[in-house]
């Protein structure tokens, strides 16, 4: 044991010294998490000052500047301005007093009626960024419920054998006047409301994504002692093969609950990010930081040198991450992405953050937990193994 303690107190000083250790374990993914927050806002912190300009007056506009927009104030998204005309708005919009305006131009009603082509004009400001994809959003969620409803008064009209009765448009206007849900805005990151919030979800992943490259440090550690040939002396002393596995194992463990850690106050101080009750959030960083430890060292043991051990660590880590949702959750289904996802322990760890966050017990964490440690053992005990041998 104390052989393992001598090997790890020289690693600890080591890596003190190492500077990309201090960006890769803090500076790093703290940054990438600030940056990501301005690009993925909270859609609670998100709104929309826009006006709107009905130059046509009819059943079906009424049915958007009536129906649509208000049900987006009551939602808190939008705040309507009153603009006195088209002039009026562009200004507005050119001067940056308003992200968007909608205008329904003069006719749009009757062309909608008639099965013909009709356009809802959006004016963005520039540099609107989000607020602006949700006035184009708007705009085209809307025309794509008309283009439903038009078809389907359509169809009825020519199973009727005639053109659509005045009763069947003014049926199409309070259709579209009921449709007030043309848009759904969730949050760019989460998309749930038992979800953690963006700042958090950033935060989290973030540090999750890094803490593989952390601990990848202690296998490149045994290669690098092999290469400078430091190695083969520590063989030769009297130290049992398994402390010196023990020893860069502890250095690891150490230096990746530490990272953590830091990266969980700090953006909780710094940021107001939520990662939940201290005592669940202590039990999946150490079972992260486990499988990531068991992940990175059964990797290393393909490599024969270190920058061949760096780039399979890499690609792993990448991997993981990506499917992990580290950066953002994966959309779309299928029983592959579904295993990927299952098989990575970043996607447990944020589900396990997630479901501790909404339900504030300590239980909630177990299942992601347990999921986590099964892919620690799982590739630790192979991982070990082949380590051991390479010793001999």
């Amino acid at each position: 044991m104390r052989a393992a303690l001598t090997i790890l107190g020289k690693d600890l000083r080591l890596r003190s010294r190492d500077r990309s250790m201090l960006l890769f374990a803090v500076v790093v993914p703290l940054g990438l998490t600030v940056l990501f927050s301005f690009v993925f806002p909270d859609t609670e912190d998100l709104e929309l000052t826009a006006g709107v300009v009905d130059e046509d007056g009819g059943e079906v506009a009424s049915a958007f500047v009536d129906g649509v927009l208000p049900a987006l104030v009551d939602d808190g998204l939008l705040t309507l301005v009153d603009v006195d005309d088209a002039k009026d708005a562009r200004r507005q919009v050119e001067d940056g007093e308003l992200d968007a305006t909608w205008i329904v131009p003069e006719g749009f009603s009757g062309a909608v009626a008639a099965g013909e082509t009709a356009e809802l004009e959006v004016l963005v400001a520039a540099g609107a960024g989000i607020a602006g994809e949700v006035a184009r959003g708007v705009a085209d969620g809307f025309v794509t419920e008309l283009e439903q409803i038009t078809l389907a008064v359509a169809v009825d009209a020519q199973a009727r054998g005639g053109a659509p009765s005045p009763e069947r448009i003014e049926a199409l206007a309070a259709a579209s006047q009921q449709r007030s849900d043309v848009i759904a805005v969730e949050d760019l990151v989460t998309g749930g409301e038992d979800q953690l919030d963006n700042i958090s979800y950033l935060a989290a992943g973030m540090a999750s994504f890094f803490v593989f490259f952390v601990v990848g440090t202690g296998v490149i550690g045994m290669l690098e002692e092999r290469s400078q040939g430091t190695m083969p002396r520590l063989l030769a002393a009297p130290i049992p093969p398994g402390a010196i596995q023990l020893g860069k194992s502890l250095g690891s463990l150490i230096v990746g609950l530490a990272s953590m850690a830091v990266l969980a106050v700090a953006s909780s101080l710094l940021l107001g990010a939520d990662w939940g009750h201290p005592a669940g959030v202590a039990m999946l960083i150490s079972a992260l930081v486990l499988a990531a430890m068991g992940v990175m060292a059964l990797v290393g043991t393909f490599a024969r040198t270190v920058e061949q051990a760096e780039n399979f660590q890499s690609i792993v880590a990448i991997i993981l991450g990506l499917f992990g949702g580290a950066f953002f959750p994966i959309p779309g289904e299928g029983w592959l992405i579904e295993v990927a996802t299952a098989a990575s322990p970043h996607g447990w760890f944020l589900q396990g953050l997630s479901e501790l966050v909404a339900s504030g017990e300590l239980a909630a964490v177990l299942p992601a937990t347990v999921a986590i440690l099964v892919v620690a053992v799982v590739t630790a005990v192979p991982a070990v193994v082949l380590q051991r041998r390479g010793l001999a």
